[in-house]
Parts: C-alpha cells; structure tokens; sequence
C-alpha cells in the first residue's frame, strides 16, 4: 500500500513542477507562481534576492512583465523524494533558452500539502552551472 501512495505522491509533484515551469515560462508568472506558494515559502534565482510573498520586492512584484525567465526549457535526471505523506521535493538538471543565451542548471522545489490537499511551494531554488 506504501508504495502507491508514494507512486501517486510522486506523480503528483511532477504534474506541479511542470505547472510551475509552466508559469516560469509564461509572460506573466507571478500571479500563478503566488497561488502555487505556500504562505511561507521562498523562491531563490540566481543573481537575484530571496523572494517571499512578504518581500520587497514581493513575489508578484519581482516576477511581473517584463520578467521572462525562459522561451523554452527541458528538465533531466529528475528525481522525486517523498520526505513524508504530506511533503516532497523534485530535484533535477535544467536545460534552458532564452534568445540565443543557453542557458545550464540546477533545481530544486520542495512541496507541503495543506490541509486543502492541494501541494504548495515552500522552497523553489535554482542553481547556474
């Protein structure tokens, strides 16, 4: 029975982290980017500062247009680790563009459940090689 729970667990956080690469990608992600957050969580980007709904800028400041973060992106390795029932995170190596800019990484998204049984963003960090 353990096991297809944590299948389930695990299908569940990779169908959000597409969601969330998804809004990275969109023209306008803060507004989907900040439902997707739980209220303590924290996004890290390279060159930038710690973003946090209570930031400045916010979360939907700092992610509003123009921010573009890239035309089109492929995740590899992914690996999903089920911490408990109720959290996650999903690891893995980014191949990303934007324009001409290539651009290589890592990252990382840790996810809580909330009592709503919907998954949420605590932690969201990325990593330029």
């Amino acid at each position: 029975m353990v096991g297809s729970i944590h299948e389930r667990i695990r299908e569940d956080l990779l169908a959000k982290e597409r969601r969330l690469w998804t809004a990275l990608t969109s023209a306008d992600p803060g507004p989907e980017i900040k439902k997707m957050c739980n209220e303590e969580a924290n996004l890290l980007f390279p060159k930038r500062e710690v973003l946090h709904l209570y930031s400045k800028p916010s979360i939907s400041e700092a992610l509003k247009p123009p921010f573009h973060h890239f035309e089109e992106y492929e995740l590899q390795e992914v690996r999903v680790i089920v911490i408990d029932l109720m959290a996650g995170t999903v690891t893995y190596k980014i191949n990303a563009r934007r324009g001409q800019d290539v651009f290589r990484g890592t990252g990382s998204t840790t996810w809580s459940q909330g009592s709503d049984g919907e998954w949420r963003i605590v932690v969201h960090q990325e990593t330029l090689l």
